[in-house]
């Protein structure tokens, strides 16, 4: 049976997401845990589908329990959703995001909300699962394909020590003369029905293929490859000779030696035939990997329309409610509680809008990238004290919708690396549309780094350069890193126009 695990230090709490796990997901069995060092125990051990997290707690808090069962390579695929009175504060949120967290839900919360949330991590969940099995599989096979090349390739040395080899001469009319006993190992022909009988071109040039194999008075051939038929097998060689010559400088024939090569031909055909069924592996993977993005961004952005069109709706006109009757007379005490209920009533909207930028910025489906660009820059310059301009203002950045969130998200990602890295006081962006292409760059004046770096694996907390590319690679874009020590970095992304 599917579980959720609850870890929260008060009773209450728990109890209370019982009762809305008992109502909403009748299929999963509720597990409990009164501290984190508990809650850490029953999560090595039950392995749920979801892990509800309070960040308060004595002991160990939820960020470090947190971090520890990310940590786990038993427990790191579980989805964590943190449920705190700190989710209001978007450093905090930050916090619980850079520790691993999946996403976060503040105190006091809507039970749809919470139901949302928990909707959205479980199909995300139930994603990768699908995604890691695959990649299991793709690993066994990988593992036994690689194993079966290794054991041929393994013949192949087994009988390279065993001389599969032959040597053999012609005269200089091109009949074969001399030609050693192991070829009767090699092509099953006894050196006795080839002199006098055969002659070079009968025995080397059956095929097509091996046309360009002659005998030459003026050159030498080495190591070319043939292939041969010997009743319905195929033969692999590879051939090499040189001319001799009598004492009067008379042509007299030709030399030549013959490695068979045919196991390590047909070791090579599987591995190419076995690369290539990789290849299409990795190619379905990225898709998958892109169609998972999608779907995140499609459930972001219905629960943001929700939170705005639904929730945001409801507590604007409960504030609309509550303000028509503020101009009346009324108790202290009445009066005391209608003033808490408009700060917690402004707390609540506040939070909701913050939620819903976080999740899908409206202004993005609405206005577009460019004027979602300016607002990124305004609200970082409002936010960190650095000083942000944006060139190209002017440029409309038009691409389908599923490109445009990918675009903003990769931008913000570039944009979060500066704030966290770079050590900058000023941000540009600019944006140019040239040859057919948006180029669209993000330059700061903070430490840089070395180019050695870029190849570093992706980090736990964002897109990473590497991802970054793969998505920019599904729609035909590309990505330049520029930086040094010392004289900043420009990132630098292109999008064909045609992907409009």
């Amino acid at each position: 049976m599917k579980k959720i695990l609850a870890i929260d230090d008060n009773e209450f709490n728990l109890n209370l997401l019982y009762q809305i796990v008992k109502k909403y997901y009748p299929e999963f069995h509720f597990l409990q845990a009164i501290n984190g060092t508990l809650g850490i125990e029953i999560a090595r051990k039950e392995i749920p589908e979801i892990i509800l997290l309070d960040i308060l707690m004595p002991g160990l808090n939820g960020y470090e329990v947190c971090e520890i069962l990310k940590s786990d390579s038993n427990t790191s695929h579980i989805p964590v959703l943190m449920i705190s009175a700190l989710g209001s504060n978007s450093e905090e949120r930050t916090k619980g995001l850079n520790a691993g967290a999946d996403a976060f839900v503040s105190k006091p919360f809507a039970v749809s909300e919470l139901q949302a949330q928990i909707n959205v991590v479980l199909r995300v969940k139930n994603i990768e699962d699908i995604l890691r099995k695959r990649n299991e599989s793709l690993e066994l096979s990988i593992q036994a394909e690689t194993s079966r090349y290794l054991r041929e390739e393994e013949r192949t040395i087994q009988i390279s020590e065993h001389a599969r080899q032959f040597y053999w001469e012609t005269d200089s009319k091109g009949e074969i003369v001399y030609v050693s006993p192991v070829i009767k190992s090699i092509l099953g022909i006894k050196p006795f029905d080839i002199l006098g009988k055969i002659s070079f071109v009968q025995l080397f040039q059956t095929d097509t293929k091996n046309k360009h194999i002659k005998l030459s008075q003026d050159s030498a051939i080495k190591e070319a490859e043939i292939e041969l038929k010997v009743g319905k097998k195929k033969l692999w060689l590879t051939f090499s000779s040189f001319p001799f010559f009598e004492k009067n400088g008379k042509y007299a024939g030709t030399r030549g030696i013959c490695f068979d090569i045919t196991k390590r031909k047909i070791a090579d055909l599987a591995l190419l035939k076995n690369m290539k069924r990789i290849q299409q592996y990795q190619k379905l993977l990225k898709k998958i990997n892109i169609e998972i993005t999608k779907i995140e961004e499609r459930e972001r952005r219905r629960i943001a329309e929700y939170l705005h069109d639904s929730l945001g709706q409801t507590l604007s006109l409960a504030f609309l409610k509550l303000s028509s009757i503020d101009n009346k007379d009324f108790e202290p005490e009445v009066r005391k509680k209608i003033d808490e209920i408009y700060i917690l009533l402004t707390k609540a909207i506040n939070e909701s809008r913050v939620l819903t930028y976080d999740l899908s910025p409206p202004i993005l489906y609405e206005l577009g990238l460019t004027s979602t660009f300016k607002w990124r820059l305004e609200q970082i310059k409002t936010l960190n004290n650095i000083d942000t301009k944006l060139e190209g203002e002017e440029i409309n950045i038009t691409v389908k919708k599923e490109i445009t969130i990918f675009v903003y998200r990769i931008i913000n990602e570039l944009l979060q690396n500066v704030l966290k890295h770079a050590h900058a006081t000023q941000i540009v962006l600019e944006i140019a549309e040239k040859k057919g292409k948006y180029m669209i760059s993000v330059k700061d004046n903070g430490v840089g780094f070395k180019k050695d770096k870029l190849g570093e694996k992706d980090k736990p907390d964002g897109f990473g350069l590497v991802s970054i590319k793969e998505r920019l690679e599904s729609f035909k874009g590309h990505m330049y890193i520029k930086s040094g020590p010392g004289i900043g970095t420009t990132a630098t992304i292109e999008i064909p126009v045609t992907n409009k």
